[in-house]
């Protein structure tokens, strides 16, 4: 095989430390962002429900709503296939800055979308169009941000570095938890249906254009500018012998299985338990909320530490904690909210599982950068993770609800969460022990 060689670890350590810091503050916030805007649909599921499909059943109303939620996800993997070619042509930067304009736009969409009662199935439609936009968006940036980072941080530090793109992510599910607390406690249940379930949206759309004027001076990473060149230039491309990898292919299945967990720490254990909670369950819907906020700035806080553990010691040990803390605890923590019906059981299930989170969270953007290589290497990373997260994330909070109006019995939606975790311990088998410690492939 050939590849082009380059000296990225050194181009990064000339970088000056400030524009470092700025490179990993901006992709971060923008990140930050992304994932709230993308992520507080979930949050306000039930008043979305109330207002664009008004159904006697409200457990139908709300598999209206998460249907319209996974419309989101299934465009994740077409913006992945789009911008992923663009990630290896034109860099990592561009897709960003085009990836916050998109959010935005469909951020306000759904903010303005007219109600059932108004407007009929065109506010429907509206709202659609808004998730698409957003599913599109999300396919670009996670994969861009990702490598992004990574390159920017040089051998003995990518999960570390990694890490803040999962860090901001679970922080952008904060903000939209806080928000929504902080709405409901406020104005009420009544108001927040009505048409204060709004306002987060409007606001998501104004941050995300304030980080794409924010982001239009970070530098792209040194590691592509050097690929870059040396592709342009025949001369710079010569043959080496690379270490020996898997394929791509093989890449790509234990990649897929490793996302089964990664997606479901966030879609289901922060965004889909407060509607769970509330919607099902019948616990307080402030309460749920303010317990789902609080375990997300745990999780964020506690995610780069992962990273530095990964860093030290390797990616399939971390990969084993988590996906066996998942595959023990889910079952019993789920349990304890539908028995007692209390704030606290939610507290419980969303701090202890902060701790079982965090260190897949901290190493996952790292090892699918690692795990891929050749030219395509954006296109591969971009495009794998939009997919499983549209497969394991997007469809889990759907999959839940509807494991449980099949069976009856809420206690159902554990299930996925033990499906997945026996996924990615078995993908867990085939990670090469010394992949934090290669050199990233090209």
């Amino acid at each position: 095989m050939t590849q082009v060689t380059t000296d990225g670890d050194a181009a990064v350590s000339s970088a000056p430390p400030r524009a470092r810091r700025r490179t990993l503050t901006l992709t971060a916030v923008g990140n930050v962002l992304e994932w709230y805007d993308f992520t507080v649909y979930g949050f306000f599921a039930p008043a979305i429900a109330a207002t664009f499909f008004p159904k006697q059943d409200s457990l139908a109303a709300l598999l209206s709503t998460f249907v319209v939620f996974v419309v989101g996800f299934l465009a994740r993997p077409v913006g992945g296939l789009i911008f992923g070619r663009l990630v290896d042509r034109k860099g990592r930067k561009s897709i960003m800055l085009f990836s916050m304009l998109l959010m935005a736009g469909g951020s306000l969409l759904i903010a303005i979308a007219p109600g059932y009662r108004l407007a009929g199935l065109l506010g429907t439609i509206v709202v659609v169009v808004g998730r698409l936009c957003q599913g599109l968006s999300a396919g670009g940036e996670q994969g861009s941000a990702g490598m992004f980072l990574v390159e920017w941080a040089g051998t003995g530090r990518r999960a570390f570095f990694g890490s803040f793109l999962n860090a901001a992510a679970t922080t952008g599910v904060l903000l939209g938890a806080l928000l929504g607390a902080l709405l409901t406690t406020t104005l009420g249940t009544a108001t927040v249906n009505a048409w204060a379930w709004r306002i987060p949206f409007f606001l998501g759309a104004v941050l995300a254009l304030v980080v794409f004027f924010l982001r239009r001076d970070v530098e792209e990473s040194p590691l592509f500018r050097e690929i870059r060149a040396a592709r342009d230039s025949a001369g710079k491309a010569r043959s080496t012998t690379p270490v020996k990898r898997m394929s791509n292919g093989a890449s790509f299945v234990v990649v897929l299985g490793f996302i089964a967990l990664w997606t479901t720490t966030t879609f289901i254990t922060l965004t889909y338990v407060p509607t769970f909670a509330f919607a099902i369950v019948g616990v307080n819907a402030s309460g749920s909320l303010w317990a789902t906020a609080l375990g997300a700035g745990l999780t964020a806080a506690l995610i780069p530490v992962g990273g530095r553990i990964s860093d030290r010691f390797g990616r399939r040990p971390v990969v084993f904690f988590s996906g066996i803390g998942y595959l023990v605890l889910a079952v019993p923590l789920f349990s304890l909210i539908t028995t007692t019906k209390e704030f606290w059981a939610v507290l419980l299930l969303e701090f202890v599982l902060a701790f079982v989170s965090a260190p897949i969270l901290g190493m996952g953007v790292a090892f699918v950068v690692e795990m891929f290589h050749g030219r395509n290497h954006g296109f591969l990373v971009t495009f794998t993770m939009a997919l499983g997260v549209t497969l394991f994330g997007g469809f889990g909070p759907y999959i839940c609800t509807w494991l449980i109006s099949v069976t009856g019995r809420p206690i159902a939606a554990s299930c996925w969460v033990v499906a997945v975790s026996v996924i990615t311990l078995i993908s867990a088998f085939f990670i090469p022990r010394n992949l934090h410690t290669r050199e990233l492939a090209r």
